[in-house]
């Protein structure tokens, strides 16, 4: 079973890539750029395709915009085959193929149009996502006047040894540490990958709770703990909010522990799941009834700028999806068989 991630993210930060954070820990990695999301994407299939005999597992990455179209693939850490968006260039590229090769008669001015139109649209995504942050930053601090914060502590530590029972090591220093989004904020609404990421681990913990309830500071101190024990650590930045966490997976325990509220809503759903309520157990709930108006006022605010956000996204897919059209007419289908191969073979041959 492939998994899917994202390397990239609109959030209320702006623009966001772990790519430049992940590249190093790849021995081999190239690029391809030019011609269009579509275009790119059936370079990637095909690419799988012949690979996919020759390895036990790949990884998919997917485009941001719409959270469906492949950008990415990864076979562990040996092999990154990676899409170059046009918004956003790759610095420092070690290997890459240009798709423009296989375009004939083109219009260079047209394209470089419609990347300007989506990058000026783009902007404004994360203006409105920027916004909705300052919101949910005010409720936060709602929420925060009925916080105990000896109680959250308390459930980290009660958590830290249920994750960790019985692990002893003496690896002290060589934890192996890397990120990935499992989501966030597309054309279509919020997307995410969760079921899918976990189903090969045998534990969950569902960490529910409202906002500034603990749940992000409770997954650092799960970090902490497993970079101290020298495990391989893989955290989840959230896909509005990358400096907060929504996930962490220990893959060597088996355990996942992860945000289950909106948007992502999660429940416990089989065996080895376990729910932890923050609010419940941290908070008190007078705080609710107390500022009850004030929080649904900032609730609707929230889910404005988020619509707003979105349907940036849907301008950009339409642009992206016109970007397409233009391309795949100007296609040389010879030019891009041959393309394919070259890149086979240069990634079958290192």
């Amino acid at each position: 079973m492939m998994s899917n991630y994202f390397w990239r993210a609109h959030t209320s930060h702006g623009y966001v890539s772990l790519l430049d954070e992940a590249i190093p820990s790849f021995k081999e990695i190239h690029f391809i750029k030019g011609g269009s999301r579509t275009l790119r994407e059936n370079v990637m299939n095909l690419l799988l395709n012949k690979q996919v005999q020759q390895r036990a597992h790949f990884t998919r990455y997917v485009h941001p915009v719409d959270g469906k179209t492949i950008e990415g693939i990864s076979d562990q850490h040996r092999l990154l085959v990676m899409s170059e968006d046009p918004l956003h260039p790759i610095k420092d590229k070690v290997s890459s193929f240009d798709l423009n090769e296989c375009l004939s008669s083109v219009s260079s001015e047209k394209i470089n149009e419609m990347i300007e139109e989506m990058s000026q649209i783009e902007a404004g995504v994360h203006q409105s996502f920027r916004k909705g942050k300052e919101i949910h930053e005010i409720k936060e601090e709602y929420y925060l006047k009925g916080m105990d914060f000896a109680k959250a502590d308390k459930a980290a530590e009660d958590v830290i040894a249920l994750m960790f029972d019985g692990y002893h090591t003496n690896s002290v220093g060589n934890s192996l540490s890397d990120k990935r989004f499992f989501g966030g904020a597309t054309a279509f609404g919020a997307v995410n990958f969760i079921h899918s990421i976990t189903q090969p681990l045998a534990n969950r913990i569902i960490i529910k709770g409202r906002s500034g309830s603990g749940k992000s500071t409770l997954m650092r101190k799960i970090v902490k703990h497993g970079k101290s024990l020298g495990l391989h650590v893989r955290s989840f930045p959230c896909g509005l909010d990358p400096d907060s966490l929504d996930m962490v997976v220990l893959p060597e325990l088996g355990y996942a522990i992860l945000d289950g509220t909106a948007p992502h809503v999660i429940n416990p759903t089989r065996k080895g799941d376990h729910v932890i309520d923050m609010f419940e157990r941290c908070m008190d709930p007078e705080v609710e009834k107390t500022y009850e108006n004030e929080l649904e006022d900032l609730s609707s605010e929230y889910i404005k700028k988020m619509k707003s956000g979105t349907e940036g996204l849907k301008l950009m897919n339409k642009l992206e999806s016109q970007l397409d059209e233009y391309c795949q007419r100007h296609i040389n289908e010879g030019a891009f068989t041959q393309f394919v191969n070259e890149v086979n073979e240069k990634i079958s041959h290192n």
